[in-house]
């Protein structure tokens, strides 16, 4: 009787672990078969515990199998982690999570549903649901050995979740709750970069943390329990890291603006279109958006994230359209991009008016992972063609591509999620953004060398080599004014090729070039450095 009250009581209890969660019920069955499997091969490994006669052997067998249990049990037990042993990297290891299915729970339900086994160890560092996840129930059980009440940081570092409630029970009361999200501006907001932070105060002893999270966006749970050092640590990181990157986006966006405004091209108004969609879009899933932007417009915020996603999307692919000159080396390119435009738009734009935000956010992935995939294929295409300006392009665009697949993928599916990953498509960006920087100024040359060779040619006699009348009368003004004002001798020789039309009837104009540059040449190699040959004109002249 006593063994069945001992293993009802224990049913109520889970252990958890890295791996799957048992039942105490399944550790009593558990152990007890370990037990007899055990002593089964201590008295078969020592026969002398298998006679009558040699007692105290094996009693001491039995204590040694009764000091295993011992230790068995302790370990289990020890799968609750010490507050003080936590490190500063995500939970996932020691988080248990249930999705609901299809019906609201409250904390008791869920409570109970986790002493019946429904919730499962999470398999990663940082579990991930996808798009659309029903909502889901976390657990965290920590034990504060200390003797006091000690301070620490609850941080979720996403900052597009729906609804989040945040549950801290010692023993069977609940000592607090939360309520944040961004479906409802009087739910508390997240912080800049650093996602949704509740701060906790754990009494000595075992603490369970429940948190139901409900989201239409990309569910994952980059959940850590900070001490006061270590978040400010962690903030003033973040704080130096957006710094750095916000700076030289604005930097990189005057820039361009600038020779926008100056060279009045349209590839450099494109650029700061893109730059700048890029930008809102990172302000807005980074949470700086909803948190000092627009804190009060809850349903922008829910749909931010796609339009942000296909404005990106778009101006990129106009610019590389433009800055590659696909209508006129591509067309068929330049076609099939435009359709990739069209098509997301009218999605999207579907999605959004018809109040289908899973669908608009699923919609923009595909689009932002097409996306960089095009401008890898339309890099290789201009290289192919042998155009020098792909080599950037092509450059700029892997770069971009690795950055924002990586972001979209460990947010999503397909990566394992980390703050490296998270913030790879900005960085990304960073050096695409160098990168461009590098294309836009070669263009600037290409652009300078042609018009330095343009009005070259248009100073210099195409057959002769010399200079023609309007170039000799530029340079021969200053000479003859210095002469002028200083008293200075000047010589002007002109040379007459007399009855030079006899010679172009006689043998034909080919003949009559070959004289002409024959004597330019003689002319050429007869003047000094500081005198001056020109061609002024024909026989008329």
């Amino acid at each position: 009787m006593r063994h069945r009250r001992r293993q009802r009581r224990s049913n109520s209890r889970i252990v958890k672990g890295n791996g799957p969660l048992l039942t105490a019920n399944e550790k009593f069955h558990f152990a007890s078969a370990l037990r007899r499997s055990m002593l089964r091969t201590m008295f078969s490994l020592n026969p002398s515990c298998a006679y009558p006669h040699l007692r105290g052997s094996a009693a001491i067998c039995r204590w040694l199998a009764v000091a295993f249990l011992l230790a068995f049990a302790v370990m289990a037990r020890g799968s609750t982690p010490n507050l003080d042993d936590l490190s500063n990297d995500t939970l996932g290891r020691w988080l248990s999570v249930m999705p609901e299915n299809g019906v609201i729970l409250d904390i008791d339900e869920a409570r109970r549903m986790q002493a019946m086994g429904a919730f499962q160890a999470a398999t990663s560092t940082v579990p991930k649901f996808g798009i659309g996840a029903p909502p889901l129930w976390v657990h965290l059980q920590v034990n504060n050995t200390a003797r006091i009440t000690t301070e620490r940081r609850l941080q979720l570092e996403v900052s597009w979740l729906d609804r989040i409630d945040v549950y801290h029970l010692h023993g069977h009361e609940l000592l607090e709750r939360w309520r944040a999200g961004d479906r409802e501006p009087n739910l508390q907001h997240p912080l800049p970069g650093l996602g949704y932070v509740f701060d906790l105060l754990l009494p000595p002893g075992v603490n369970d943390l429940y948190l139901r999270i409900e989201t239409l966006d990309p569910l994952l749970v980059p959940l850590r329990l900070l001490d006061e050092l270590s978040a400010e640590t962690l903030q003033r990181q973040y704080d130096y890291g957006y710094g750095l990157f916000y700076g030289f986006l604005l930097a990189l966006i005057a820039y361009n603006a600038m020779l926008c405004v100056g060279l009045r091209e349209r590839g450099y108004l494109d650029y700061v279109l893109y730059l700048g969609s890029f930008l809102l879009l990172h302000v807005a899933y980074s949470g700086h958006g909803y948190s000092s932007l627009w804190p009060q417009h809850s349903l922008a915020q829910q749909y931010v994230f796609p339009l942000l996603m296909l404005a990106f999307g778009c101006s990129g692919l106009r610019f590389a359209s433009g800055f590659l000159e696909l209508r006129l080396h591509a067309p068929n390119t330049h076609r099939i991009i435009h359709a990739l435009m069209a098509l997301a738009i009218f999605g999207i734009t579907l999605a959004t008016a018809a109040g289908r935000q899973q669908h608009a956010v699923l919609v923009a992935f595909l689009f932002v992972l097409a996306f960089s995939l095009a401008k890898v294929w339309i890099g290789v295409s201009t290289v192919q063609h042998g155009r020098d300006a792909g080599w950037y392009f092509l450059s700029a665009a892997v770069a971009a591509m690795a950055g924002v697949a990586t972001t979209a993928l460990a947010v999503w599916h397909g990566l394992p999620y980390s703050a490296p990953a998270f913030h790879a498509a900005g960085w990304g960006i960073v050096i695409e953004g160098i990168l461009f920087a590098l294309a836009l100024a070669y263009r600037m040359r290409q652009y300078q060398q042609a018009r330095q060779q343009a009005e070259a040619l248009a100073r210099i006699d195409p057959l002769t080599g010399l200079l023609n009348r309007r170039a000799f009368i530029e340079q021969a003004m200053p000479l003859w004014n210095n002469a002028r004002r200083n008293d200075r001798p000047l010589a002007v020789l002109m040379t007459d090729i007399d009855h030079f039309k006899e010679v172009n009837d006689t043998y034909g104009h080919a003949v009559g070039d070959e004289v002409l540059t024959a004597i330019s040449r003689l002319l050429a190699d007869a003047c000094r450095g500081s005198d001056v040959a020109a061609r002024w004109g024909g026989e008329e002249n």
